[in-house]
């Protein structure tokens, strides 16, 4: 089967991050601190009741927090270093360990074992979120533990409230993988409007590689409200000397000055040319986060009616962004679901199984992380049967009915 587009179709640049982009190139201008003399660059500063010029990413950072709420923002080259970055400013130490969800990417763990830190791995549920029971469990088989590095994989949101109360009771600081998560809000009945996902712990970690919903090829923002981890933060990014005061949303001076020599710098800064073609992405996401729900709700009413078929729950409190599809297929054997995979991506769907073998996302594959795999029979159990692909703004109707067949087809076929 032909579709309108590959699923792994990434989203085009806008016009005018094309024509920034050769703007900058033409210039040189790509340190970002090296700011483009236009007036375009230019904002208002309250605190001298002048002008100053800003670089692309010094804008996307403003730009971010405008959008998500978060006072401050570092821009980085990947979302990976953003979460290492989290962690060295939340203050692990070599050997700490950190607890973190054993069903998420290993770009998670990746940057635990960056940040020195040895992970402790959480069990998920059927709804691909964090076991909570099981987060009790292993605090109090791990009581030393003081990090909790909580991924919301392909955007699916544990119930961070009572996350962040057991965190709070416990000593543990929190830090977000919302790599998968930005556009995505939480709710509770007592709250008057959504607030963005990224706002219950210390730290929050976007990325803006290719199948995100901003994309650059690569690249990666921390959030945080916590001035001494911002800081730290830019300085430990590549910021030296007096750089830091080319930032917008950033602390004072005060504790930039008290810090900065104790820093290491990590040169982990985005370019110029990165957020260049990020920022007229800014503007369109809540019209392309619309997009992503029609075609995700068709999707799954579509899926309702499918034997072998289980779609994941989504929290109340949550309206997530639906740029991917996520189900498990139920009562087949481990040899009809891997031959289910291959014969789905014969027919042009590409889709793949969390807990294969060779997928990054299967956490026996992180053997870097420990000297002996850990026993999670639960997540394993549940992610040998997740299945996964991305929905292209580019599908129609008739591309989402098309998978609906072939799965539908398939699923007949083998059982």
């Amino acid at each position: 089967m032909k579709f309108n587009k590959s699923f792994s179709t990434p989203d085009p640049i806008p016009k005018k991050g094309i024509e920034k982009a050769k703007q900058l190139m033409e210039s040189g201008h790509l340190f970002r601190y090296n700011p483009l003399d236009i007036p375009e660059n230019t904002l208002k500063n309250e605190e001298n009741d002048g002008s100053t010029l800003y670089s692309e990413v010094a804008l996307l950072e403003k730009e971010f927090c405008d959008y998500t709420g978060h006072k401050y923002s570092i821009a980085l080259n990947s979302c990976g270093s953003a979460m290492f970055l989290a962690l060295k400013a939340a203050g692990i130490q070599h050997g700490d360990e950190v607890f973190c969800n054993a069903f998420t990417f290993t770009a998670v763990p990746s940057s635990i074992v960056h940040a020195g830190g040895v992970p402790v791995y959480l069990e998920c549920n059927t709804d691909y979120i964090l076991d909570i029971e099981d987060f009790k469990q292993k605090i109090t088989i791990n009581p030393n533990v003081r990090f909790l590095l909580l991924s919301y994989m392909r955007g699916h949101i544990s119930d961070v409230e009572q996350i962040q109360q057991i965190c709070e009771d416990n000593n543990i600081i929190l830090i977000e993988d919302c790599a998968h998560s930005l556009g995505v809000t939480w709710q509770n009945e007592s709250d008057q409007r959504p607030t963005h996902i990224g706002h219950h712990g210390a730290a929050a970690c976007f990325s803006a590689q290719s199948n995100k919903l901003i994309n650059s090829g690569e690249g990666g923002i921390l959030v945080t409200n916590d001035e001494e981890i911002a800081a730290y933060s830019i300085l430990a990014a590549g910021s030296y000397e007096r750089l830091y005061q080319q930032h917008i949303a950033r602390p004072s001076d005060e504790i930039f000055e008290k810090i900065k020599r104790d820093i290491p710098n990590f040169s982990l800064r985005m370019n110029n040319l990165t957020a260049a073609v990020l920022r007229p992405q800014m503007p369109e996401l809540d019209e392309k986060i619309q997009a992503y729900a029609t075609l995700y709700d068709e999707l799954e009413n579509h899926f309702a009616d499918i034997a072998h078929v289980e779609t994941p729950n989504i929290l109340p409190e949550v309206q997530r962004v639906g740029d991917s599809f996520q189900f498990n297929v139920v009562g087949l054997t481990a040899s009809q679901i891997e031959e289910f995979r291959t014969s789905a991506q014969k027919s042009g769907i590409e889709l793949q199984v969390f807990g294969h073998t060779d997928n990054a996302r299967y956490f026996r594959n992180w053997q870097y992380s420990f000297d002996e795999a850990p026993e999670l029979q639960q997540t394993e159990e549940i992610i040998t049967a997740a299945c996964d692909f991305r929905i292209p703004l580019t599908f129609t109707k008739k591309d989402l009915q098309s998978i609906t067949d072939i799965i539908r087809t398939l699923l007949k076929q083998i059982h």
